[in-house]
């Protein structure tokens, strides 16, 4: 079994956000479900402009699926 995936600088963060909850524990399955995806969308299209830390977080979940290392199912 493979490790899990970590967020940078995820090891001790001040405050975790429903966000950064939800990466966490999308990475630490290493797959992402529809459901997973609709309140990662949620979450995201609730703010009025995405910041660099979750422009960060999409492209680290778009490179774990391109490379193989987090799978999509329902």
């Amino acid at each position: 079994m493979q490790a899990p995936i970590h967020l940078p600088g995820s090891q001790t963060p001040p405050l975790e956000t429903p966000t950064d909850q939800l990466i966490r524990e999308i990475l630490a399955a290493r797959r992402i479900t529809r459901a997973d995806q609709e309140r990662f969308m949620a979450i995201l299209l609730s703010k009025t402009s995405l910041g660099e830390k979750e422009q960060t977080q999409i492209n680290l979940l778009f490179d774990a699926l391109r490379n193989g290392r987090l799978r999509v199912v329902d």
